[in-house]
C-alpha cells in the first residue's frame, strides 16, 4: 500500500471514530468498534491519538454487564460558528462538537445596506460570539450570490449588491484568528438539512430555499453538487414568464420576481418590509388565499424542472415565504405540480417542509464541523 493510501485510510478511519462520538454523546472504545467495523486496537490507537490532541477525553465508567465497566469517550469542549448574512439581517449561531446549539444571535439593518452597515454588523455577532465561546474549529460565512469560496470572494450579489468584490476572508483573518469557511446560502441550508435535519437519513435531497432570493442545494451521495465554477442552484432565475417582470438581476420573468419575500409582501400589500413583520388578521383574507396560491403556482415551475430532470426521492421546501403560509403552500405546489410533471416522476418525489429554524446559520456552521468530522471526496457524514 502506499504512503498516500494509507495517510487517505487513516483518515477516513479518524473521522469515522469521531463521528461515532458525535452521535452517541458518551461512547466506550469496544463500542466505537463494533459500530465502525474497525479493530479495537486500532480504535485505541487513534483514541490515544485524540486525546493527545485533546480532541476527546474520558469521561467516566459505565456499567458492562458483559465484564469490566466501559471507560466512556466523549469531546473536550470545543466550538464551530455559522454566520448568515441576508438582505436585511445577519444571523450567527454556535455549536458544539456534538451539533448542539449553545447561542444564536441576530443583527438587523435596513433592505440593500451599505458595505460599511454590514461589515459592523459581521463584527457585532463576532464579539457576541466570543463572549460565549472562541470559536476554534472555525467560522462558516454563508450569503446569496456568486461566491469564489477559495478565496472567499463575493463576485456578484443580486440581493446584497454591496458586497460584490468584496474579500471577505481578507477581511475576516485580519479581525480573528481561526479557520473561515464560506458557501452560498442555499447550499448552506442543504448542508443544515443534512447534518440535522430531515436529510439525515437520505443520500440524495433537493432543498429548496424561498425567502428574499430563491435558491436550491443539491446533495448527492451525501456530498453537495455545485456544477461548474461552483453556481448550480440558482433556480430563482429560471425564466417562468417570457417578457415578464424585470427580476433584479437584469433578466425578465425569473421566478424570483415572482415568489420571493419581497414578491409576496407586495402582492399583499407591500405595507411591511418583511413576512415575519406581517399581521394576518389586518390581511384581507380573499388576498391573502389569491397570493399564497398564485406563490404556489409559480414555485411549481421551478420545482417541476428539478423533479423532470433529476427526479430526487426528497425535495425540502423552507425560507421566510415558506414559514410565512406553511402547509397550504405545499398543497398549493403540489396542486400545481401535477400539471406540469411526468406523473411517473412526480410519484417518485416527495415534497416536504422543513423542520429547522435559523437553517441558513445552522448550515454555515456544519462548514468548520466538516473539517473534523468529513474527509472530501472520501467519507461524508
Amino acid at each position: 500500500m502506499g504512503l498516500k493510501n494509507h495517510t487517505l485510510i487513516k483518515r477516513i478511519n479518524r473521522a469515522k471514530i469521531l463521528n461515532s462520538i458525535r452521535r452517541n454523546g458518551s461512547v466506550a472504545r469496544a463500542q466505537i468498534a463494533d459500530q465502525t467495523g474497525l479493530d479495537r486496537k486500532s480504535v485505541t490507537n487513534f483514541v490515544n491519538a485524540l486525546i493527545e490532541d485533546e480532541l476527546v477525553k474520558e469521561s467516566g465508567k459505565q456499567e458492562n454487564v458483559a465484564g469490566r465497566p466501559f471507560t466512556m469517550l466523549n469531546f473536550k469542549p470545543h466550538y464551530a460558528a455559522g454566520i448568515y448574512i441576508a438582505p436585511r439581517h445577519a444571523q450567527a449561531t454556535l455549536l458544539d462538537l456534538h451539533g448542539n446549539i449553545i447561542a444564536t444571535f441576530e443583527e438587523e439593518y435596513s433592505f440593500y445596506p451599505e458595505l460599511p452597515v454590514l461589515l459592523t454588523s459581521l463584527k457585532q455577532l463576532l464579539r457576541q460570539l466570543v463572549a460565549i465561546q472562541q470559536p476554534d474549529l472555525g467560522i462558516g460565512i454563508c450569503m446569496p450570490g456568486f461566491l469564489d469560496v477559495t478565496n472567499g470572494i463575493i463576485i456578484d450579489s443580486v440581493n446584497i449588491p454591496a458586497l460584490k468584490g468584496f474579500p471577505f476572508r481578507d477581511f475576516l483573518m485580519d479581525i480573528v484568528d481561526f479557520p473561515v469557511f464560506f458557501e452560498e446560502e442555499s447550499r448552506a441550508v442543504a448542508l443544515a438539512e443534512k447534518w440535522f435535519g430531515v436529510g439525515q437519513i437520505y443520500d440524495d435531497f433537493v432543498v429548496v430555499e424561498v425567502s428574499e432570493g430563491i435558491g436550491a442545494g443539491f446533495v448527492n451521495d451525501r456530498r453537495l453538487f455545485k456544477g461548474a465554477g461552483q453556481y448550480a442552484g440558482e433556480i430563482g432565475h429560471l425564466t417562468i414568464e417570457t417578457n415578464g417582470i424585470r427580476c433584479r438581476c437584469g433578466n425578465k420573468g425569473c421566478l424570483e420576481a415572482y415568489a420571493s419575500e419581497r414578491a409576496v409582501v407586495e402582492q399583499l400589500g407591500g405595507f411591511s418590509a418583511r413576512l415575519c413583520d406581517l399581521e394576518r388578521d389586518k390581511i384581507n383574507a380573499d388576498q391573502y388565499f389569491l397570493t399564497m396560491n398564485e406563490t404556489g403556482a409559480k414555485l411549481a415551475v421551478g420545482l417541476a424542472a428539478i423533479i423532470n430532470i433529476l427526479c430526487p426521492r426528497i425535495i425540502i421546501i423552507s425560507g421566510s415565504v415558506v414559514d410565512f403560509f406553511q402547509s397550504p403552500l405545499l398543497d398549493s405546489i403540489k396542486r400545481n405540480l401535477v400539471a406540469r410533471c411526468l406523473k411517473s416522476s412526480l410519484d417518485q418525489t416527495q415534497i416536504m417542509i422543513s423542520e429547522l429554524n435559523g437553517n441558513n446559520a445552522l448550515g454555515a456552521a456544519t462548514l468548520p464541523l466538516s473539517a473534523v468530522f468529513e474527509v472530501p471526496g472520501y467519507y461524508y457524514v
